[in-house]
């Protein structure tokens, strides 16, 4: 009898646990982070930095190194802003829209590119799935934990 009373406050405590974490991820997903876009991007290749962003979030982006292209998209696909041929390129985003921006960047030249900002992002709709499923997991571990009550 002492076992599957151990076993069921095991269970239950564990079942929390799974929606707190669950339900604090979800909240999680929706709050803006800010973001670095630091890196190099290689002779030849294109980078696209996709940050999704709400109304009034900020993006700041330095491009500096070889040839290359930019285009910088709101969510409807709408250009914002597109240079050719640069070797130095600095941008202050605003986000007008709520959705995912895109920045496109494609190394035409001989040598590296140094990129770096920051951008304000928050978690894509898909990204709540996972919490969702710990959550559902948490009330799956109870009900089965519920077995193991003590008499």
């Amino acid at each position: 009898m002492l076992a599957s009373a151990k076993l069921f406050y095991a269970t239950m405590a564990a079942g929390a646990v799974f929606i707190v974490i669950g339900i604090a991820s979800s909240i999680y997903s929706y709050v803006p982070v800010d973001v670095p876009l630091d890196g190099t991007l290689k002779p030849g290749f294109t980078d696209e930095l996709s940050p999704e962003m709400n109304v009034g979030g900020t993006a700041s982006i330095q491009i500096v190194g070889s040839v290359f292209d930019v285009v910088i998209e709101d969510p409807t696909k709408q250009v914002i802003t597109s240079q050719k041929d640069q070797t130095n390129f600095t941008y202050e985003l605003t986000a007008s829209k709520e959705g995912e921006y895109r920045i496109i960047v494609t190394n035409t030249g001989t040598e590296d590119l140094a990129i770096t900002g920051h951008a304000q992002t928050k978690g894509s709709p898909l990204a709540f799935s996972g919490p969702m499923l710990l959550v559902i997991t948490g009330v799956i571990v109870i009900g089965l934990g519920l077995r193991f009550r003590p008499k």
